[in-house]
């Protein structure tokens, strides 16, 4: 059999995107408690030990961890709870959380692991709270929620096999859950839903404090991201605000200890600090710790960094954008900028908003290549033109496609021998998962067709693989048969002739395969394998029948319908 063509399906999966709307969060991620405590604000609270138990509910409820279970006030253990209800949440050494997210407490080490299962934009709101408090200038924090909801999606899965999406700390995301003050509030319902997106995916938004006038590229601090859009270049807005250079001494008694504690090591009796290597942004990369009689070693600057932080204090060494000397009985850093410096400089962005630069600018200054979308399609805009409907959440990012469709349309008009009789619509979906959960297409399948509409994954993505014209000349022809063919027509036989008329399968060489057997795989495929074995077998049954019935009369079957027995033998 000959091989597909990768028009026909994509084989590949990428990140989940725009299903998710719900998050889950685990709270008091850093000193999780071993009590709490709830109590009704209104109403009454209600709880369930499992999926299917009876639900329970009162104004009061204490839980506590007992080994492997949970105990609760109101008598009895359980492995697993979950509760509703608008509460009050507290115990020892825990803040004080009024909300009304459905919580799931499970034990764990102990301790009670507790999970927050909230609405993305809640979530946005959260996060940008706790990351982005203090940023000056409602088109900052307008590109700061921006990043944060890319973030999210981009990273959803990084603690799925503990049960839930993010902790509630810098590992994800830091949130606070006091209520978001209005501006917050603004820029949230501002930019509801819009996400960053690069080939089709959503985007890795990194951001920071403070770069010190510098971004770094972001495989300086993690080797392997290499992404085209997170790479160094200067930053003249963040110079242009308060200066953030920082000096800090530290004990060399207190670097030997938080550096041993983070598993790193020093050589026994070290007294030196050397930067060996700096990267192209001019960060410390290297460092060497010598000085003792076993002789010298070297530690990446960025896990020095923060075994510092965290042993002595996050404030400490605030960047790797320094210089470094000995002082007596230690060390004295001198710096600039605060954080890794990949990506959004909270900084720039404000000195940005304070010039009158909207949020779209400032994030295509620190993104530059990625494109500004929905997490849903719920916004969809309208392009025409003379042969066709564009209907897109990014129409500008899109509208590229227009003459390209109108191009191969002709050809392929000229080459079936009649025409469209009304415009074609082009419905382009965000994200991969947008296409899947409104089409029902699994995600190697690049577009598909109903009627005159075509419905296509994300044109950058279909581009990038280089199939984008190739798959729309399927899909065109798709139309082109659809327009003539007769209610009840056969799909393999629709299939079939598409397949004859662009040439994507040269030869006639296919698994033997019924009528009925094409029809149901291509109804519903299990495997990109078993498509492309229907294919070619409805391609060598069409090209079998135009070979010995003609194509005039094989074209006519589409209005007139399949005549009984028109495919026996093959």
């Amino acid at each position: 059999m000959t091989k597909i063509r990768a028009a026909l399906a994509i084989a590949l999966c990428l990140p989940c995107t725009g299903a998710a709307q719900t998050v889950r969060v685990e709270v008091f991620a850093l000193q999780p408690p071993t009590q709490i405590n709830l109590s009704a604000v209104d109403g009454e609270l209600s709880w369930r030990v499992c999926a299917t138990c009876p639900e329970s509910s009162g104004s009061r409820l204490a839980l506590e961890s007992a080994g492997n279970n949970i105990r609760l006030s109101t008598g009895g253990l359980a492995s697993q709870l979950t509760v509703n209800g608008h509460y009050r949440l507290n115990g020892d050494s825990i803040p004080r959380i009024i909300g009304s997210n459905t919580i799931d407490v499970r034990p764990r080490d102990n301790h009670l692991l507790i999970v927050f299962s909230m609405p993305l934009e809640d979530y946005v709101a959260a996060a940008l709270t706790a990351e982005g408090g203090d940023l000056r200038g409602d088109e900052a924090r307008k590109a700061m929620a921006v990043a944060v909801r890319t973030y999210a999606l981009r990273f959803n899965a990084r603690h799925a096999t503990e049960g839930f999406d993010f902790c509630d700390t810098t590992h994800c995301q830091a949130v606070r859950w006091s209520p978001p003050d209005l501006s917050t509030q603004a820029a949230v319902a501002a930019t509801k839903g819009e996400i960053l997106l690069f080939a089709g995916s959503p985007a890795a938004t990194y951001y920071h404090q403070n770069c010190g006038g510098r971004a770094a590229a972001a495989r300086e601090v993690w080797p392997d991201a290499g992404q085209p859009y997170l790479l160094s270049h200067a930053d003249p807005y963040c110079v242009m605000g308060p200066p953030l250079q920082w000096e800090s001494k530290l004990l060399l008694t207190d670097l030997d200890v938080a550096l041993r504690a983070s598993g790193l090591n020093p050589p026994r009796g070290w007294s030196v600090i050397e930067i060996v290597r700096r990267s192209e942004s001019g960060r410390a990369q290297v460092l060497r710790l010598a000085g003792g009689p076993s002789g010298p070693a070297l530690v990446s600057a960025s896990s020095f960094r923060y075994a510092v932080g965290r042993a002595l204090g996050w404030n400490k060494i605030r960047s790797d954008l320094y210089d470094v000397r000995s002082v007596p009985n230690g060390f004295l850093f001198s710096g600039r900028g605060s954080g890794h410096g990949v990506g959004l400089c909270q900084a720039g962005a404000a000195q940005m908003a304070l010039q009158g630069k909207d949020y779209r600018e400032i994030l295509g200054f620190y993104y530059p290549g990625t494109q500004l979308s929905k997490t849903t399609n719920s916004d969809w805009q309208r392009r025409l033109s003379e042969r066709f409907e564009l209907d897109s959440t990014a129409p500008d990012q899109d509208e590229f496609v227009l003459p390209i469709a109108a191009r191969i349309l002709k050809q392929d008009e000229d080459v079936a021998g009649w025409s469209v009789p009304q415009r074609v619509k082009l419905q382009v979906f965000a994200t991969l998962d947008a296409y899947r959960d409104a089409t029902g297409q699994p995600g190697w399948v690049a577009a598909s067709t109903r009627g005159n509409t075509i419905r296509l994954q994300p044109l950058v993505q279909l581009r990038s693989r280089s199939i984008l014209e190739t798959t729309m000349r399927h899909e065109l022809f798709h139309v082109l048969i659809e327009s003539k063919a007769a209610a009840g027509t056969p799909l393999w036989f629709r299939e079939g002739l598409v397949l004859y008329f662009t040439g994507e399968i040269k030869g006639s060489a296919a698994e033997p395969m019924t009528a009925g057997n094409m029809e149901a795989i291509l109804q519903q495929p299990r495997s990109h394998e078993d498509m492309e074995r229907a294919y070619a077998a409805a391609y060598a049954t069409v090209a079998g029948l135009i070979e010995r019935n003609s194509r005039s009369t094989v074209i006519d079957w589409l209005g007139r319908g399949l005549p009984a027995g028109a495919n026996s033998g093959l």
